[in-house]
């Protein structure tokens, strides 16, 4: 599959959704071309950035559908995505205006299990965090709170984590790492500091 490229430091993982500006000409256009052909287009996901101001692509991306438009101050252009699947790069070309197209295979996703008792604080505390945070209530009219794969993917759209670790807990076939590890660190006594 073939699909145009905006690169973001945001992740995203399936079932997530963002709501996103767009102004350069380069991703007007994109967002047209997705609108015709329902293929939607990719986030690719960029690294820190260095010290001297630059920011390496990641190989793992996340496919997006457009479920909103609406106008911005200013007359920008909003939108609101959800994610669809995870994809890896396999070959980058870039336009002449500088747009990214990338052939990608898509992933599986991660399949809906049952949180166990013991990870029901994971459920927990992410309900906390929507409720100080309405805007993802918004986002999310329908929380799969039981879902352990849903709770997860959006522990690690949260979290302030570093780059590298998401990129490698996302890659993993299944949700069970990833919740291992959002375990380890939300029982720890340091809490986290939320971001969104």
């Amino acid at each position: 599959m073939k699909l145009a490229l905006l690169p973001l430091t945001l992740h995203l993982m399936p079932g997530g959704k963002v709501p996103l500006r767009i102004f350069e000409p380069r991703y007007i256009r994109m967002v047209t071309e997705a609108s015709r052909s329902g293929t939607g287009f990719g986030i690719g996901m960029l690294d820190e950035l260095d010290e001297a101001g630059h920011s390496d692509l990641f190989m793992l991306g996340i496919r997006v559908n457009i479920i909103d438009f609406y106008t911005l101050e200013g007359g920008l252009l909003g939108i609101t995505v959800e994610a669809m699947d995870r994809f890896r790069i396999r070959q980058l070309e870039r336009e002449a205006d500088g747009l990214l197209r990338a052939e990608v295979d898509l992933l599986d996703n991660w399949r809906s299990c049952m949180l166990s008792p013991t990870e029901q604080v994971l459920s927990d505390k992410l309900q906390e965090v929507f409720a100080e945070y309405p805007e993802m209530s918004e986002l999310h009219p329908a929380p799969q709170w039981r879902d352990a794969a849903w709770v997860a993917q959006r522990w690690l759209e949260v979290l302030p984590l570093k780059s590298q670790l998401t990129q490698q807990l996302m890659a993993e076939d299944s949700c069970h790492r990833a919740l291992g590890f959002l375990m380890s660190m939300l029982t720890s006594p340091s809490q986290p500091d939320y971001r969104h």
